[in-house]
């Protein structure tokens, strides 16, 4: 069973980047996000009902779905606005280093131990952190997008552990069904604050989906399918470090589709540090098993 989670995992995470690739560039990434996010109510809702499921939600659900919401909203905020500001291949592989925030949460919040391998590790997520983002003569290359990517990041973490203690009471379908009707509303939240409108009717909202229609429904599909195969790693039992350490095979594919695509730079500097990234994960991973 471990080698099927796994699979899944590993597919998700050949998924998962396509979203931030595909909308990267878009005029309006915020409203392009949370047309991702009704596209992901509408497959989840077609899903439960024509597989029979129940739509109602038992009450012991909604804490995992609110704290979901959060982190889902953390993420997608932090993720435009450090992409906006600079490359997919350098601050992608921040945001997904999560797996070093939930071992430091499970160890402030619920008291565990780790070993001077977990310990090693966290340091070497940080190093590769910070080198792939580093310019030379100074530490940080944006200050800001760094620590918009480390608020992504924490948003992650924090969904990733949401869900996996949801995924023991509900089904995905049902579950993504909720929880993104309220990151919907949360993000033209967002982007009603961002932009300063009084008003921001549903008219104008389908107008700027309508821009790049095709964009958004591939960024839907993709990325719903992404991740409900991870929340099916979490019905079989998967544990949240391990499933986000087994996620960060998205680090190089990320890097390479954006060399290949967008033709970004330093390709060779930026999958160095980035597998940098990776060996201080599989350290943390392989320090709880």
């Amino acid at each position: 069973m471990d080698f099927y989670w796994i699979g899944l995992v590993l597919v998700s995470a050949l998924l998962h980047p396509l979203r931030d690739l595909i909308l990267k560039g878009t005029a309006q990434p915020m409203l392009c996000y949370a047309g991702v996010s009704v596209v992901w109510v509408v497959l989840a809702g077609f899903h439960a009902v024509t597989t029979g499921q129940d739509l109602s939600l038992q009450k012991e659900i909604w804490p995992f779905v609110a704290t979901s919401v959060l982190g889902l909203s953390l993420y997608y905020y932090g993720t435009l606005s450090a992409l906006r500001r600079g490359n997919l291949s350098v601050y992608y592989p921040i945001i997904r280093s999560s797996p070093i925030a939930i071992v430091v949460f499970s160890w402030l919040a619920m008291d565990r131990s780790y070993s001077w391998l977990t310990i090693a590790g966290i340091f070497t997520v940080l190093l590769g952190s910070f080198m792939i983002q580093k310019t030379p003569g100074s530490v940080l290359e944006d200050q800001k997008a760094f620590a918009l990517a480390i608020i992504a990041m924490l948003g992650s973490a924090a969904y990733s552990i949401s869900d996996a203690g949801a995924m023991q009471f509900t089904t995905p379908a049902v579950y993504l069904f909720y929880t993104n009707i309220s990151v919907t509303v949360l993000l033209l939240g967002i982007q009603r604050w961002e932009s300063r409108l009084n008003t921001l009717s549903f008219g104008e909202v389908a107008q700027q989906w309508m821009r790049v229609p095709w964009r958004i429904m591939l960024a839907g599909v993709s990325s719903y399918l992404s991740y409900f195969f991870i929340l099916r790693a979490f019905q079989l039992g998967a544990e949240a470090a391990a499933v986000s350490a087994v996620r960060q095979a998205s680090i190089p594919v990320s890097i390479l589709l954006a060399a290949i695509i967008l033709l970004e730079p330093s390709f060779l500097k930026n999958i160095a540090w980035a597998s940098l990234i990776m060996l201080g994960i599989l350290l943390i991973t392989l320090s709880t098993l």
